[in-house]
């Protein structure tokens, strides 16, 4: 009888976690489903398709929304319940879905977009949270990996999801479909709201959270610069002064509190320090390959309308495998050699792609982004269980944001860097062939240019995630010792 009755309560958790996931996914679409949707905005808004710095603002304002208010929502959740804020987000992501559909100028939708991210981010932590806390020891590493994919799935299916829906509704019409989406979850999770885990309670630092949010913001400025008209040196260079100098302000004040917004001692657990260095460098490496993909089918491979994005779509088949398996063998393999393996593969994947020839065989295409995508994904779980188990209770979704947060900064900085240094390169090199022969450059020297330059990045991610897996295999433990979960 016993034995009936546990099956029956991980039954019901399981519907709590699945009704948490499609909130998930929903919130993940609105991260890239408006890519290939921006020149219909463009113009309806009668902004010239050349001003993509006004544009671009309707992404850098979803990252800006994100990356900033994760923290302070992983805290407000540890604090006043997971159920409420769950609730509360998703009610806040459809409210400013309904507010971007409605928005008569760039400017309105950029601030209506961050005010969705603020809403669709806190959806993630706290469903990693509520999937640690509920299920069962032998059931929680594929509860997280669940959420995981559910998060990553809808993000980089989200291209997809906004060309076929995009030239059926409009851009409009995919901010509706939002609130469309979300009713029947936020139905779901009403009526499975008992369900959730208790709650510590306590505090949450406003102060801390200000302090904290401001520095995040001041970097996700810095970070997110337009490279066709960067803004001057001087005041990108005032903008990382201005993060750290609130960066510090906030560990101080962080040190002078009673509840902290975050425990700043937990990063003297190697496996926090070393799950956060991990998802900044895979996010770095992640980044590369969603860019670099797709560029270099339409550049190099003369694919073109969805064919760039059904390229990418192999890496994604290959992402959501590699979740569900993650899941399963962190419990027998251990978080170590899980974890370890799969930034392994996803460095040997993204080290394939620079040693593509101009026109590889689809065999070969096929093969590369199998091996990247299930390394990508393989390493998520392991991750977040090692850090569930290393975290208390009252501090576990606050934890869950901060890996959040250090996987987008690490897509961030990888961005960044993809702009700057990438492009640079490139302007450099042609600069010089246009130099050696000022009659023009030929389109197949351009495309050997391109070629190589979007090799060097390929190698550059490849180290990046490399130095991942050293981390993992150095700091991560042989075996996951749980203190989440149901007692």
């Amino acid at each position: 009888m016993l034995s009936r009755l546990h099956r029956a309560t991980q039954r019901s958790q399981w519907t709590l976690v699945i009704a948490l996931g499609m909130g998930v996914f929903v919130g993940g679409f609105d991260q890239t489903f408006i890519v290939p949707v921006l020149s219909s905005v463009l113009r309806d808004f009668d902004v010239p398709l050349d001003d993509f710095g006004s544009a671009s603002w309707t992404i850098n304002g979803y990252l800006l929304g994100y990356v900033a208010a994760l923290p302070l929502m992983g805290r407000v959740a540890d604090v006043h319940g997971y159920g409420r804020v769950f609730v509360a987000a998703l009610v806040l992501y459809m409210a400013a879905s309904v507010a971007v559909a409605l928005s008569p100028n760039l400017q309105f939708m950029a601030v209506a977009r961050a005010a969705t991210a603020v809403g669709g981010g806190a959806l993630v932590p706290v469903a990693l949270g509520v999937a640690a806390q509920s299920l069962g020891e032998s059931q929680r590493p594929l509860g997280l990996s669940a959420i995981s994919i559910a998060d990553d799935g809808s993000s980089l299916l989200g291209p997809l999801w906004g060309t076929a829906v995009g030239v059926w509704l409009g851009w409009r019409g995919l901010f509706w479909l939002n609130v469309v989406l979300g009713l029947p979850v936020l139905v779901a999770v009403l009526l499975l709201a008992r369900r959730m885990p208790a709650h510590p309670g306590g505090k949450v630092d406003w102060k801390g959270g200000l302090l904290l949010t401001s520095s995040l913001a001041a970097l996700t400025f810095a970070l997110a610069d337009v490279a066709a008209r960067p803004r001057p040196l001087e005041q990108t260079l005032g903008l990382y002064f201005l993060s750290a100098v609130l960066l510090v302000a906030f560990i101080r004040a962080e040190r002078g509190t009673g509840q902290p917004l975050v425990e700043l001692g937990m990063f003297r657990d190697r496996r926090v320090f070393a799950g956060f260095l991990v998802f900044l460098l895979e996010g770095g490496g992640l980044i590369c390959a969603l860019v670099n993909i797709p560029l270099m089918a339409e550049v190099l491979w003369d694919k073109s309308g969805a064919g760039p994005g059904l390229v990418l779509m192999r890496m994604v088949l290959f992402m959501i495998v590699g979740g569900v398996l993650g899941g399963l063998l962190v419990r027998p393999l251990g978080p170590r050699i899980t974890a370890t393996t799969g930034l392994l593969l996803s460095a040997l994947g993204l080290l394939g792609m620079a040693l593509w020839v101009e026109a590889p065989g689809d065999g070969v295409v096929w093969a590369t982004l199998a091996v990247a995508g299930l390394g990508f994904t393989l390493s998520d779980a392991p991750v977040y269980l090692v850090v569930a188990d290393a975290t208390d209770s009252a501090r576990r979704v606050s934890a869950m944001a901060l890996l959040q947060v250090a996987q987008t900064l690490g897509m961030m900085i990888g961005l960044a860097l993809l702009a700057s240094q990438g492009l640079g390169r490139f302007d450099q090199r042609a600069a010089d062939l246009f130099a050696a022969d000022p009659a023009g450059l030929d389109p197949a020297d351009v495309r050997d240019l391109i070629h190589q330059t979007l090799d060097e990045t390929f190698i550059a991610a490849a180290v990046a995630v490399a130095i991942a897996a050293a981390v993992a295999a150095v700091l991560l433990p042989r075996h996951a010792t749980s203190k989440a979960g149901p007692s």
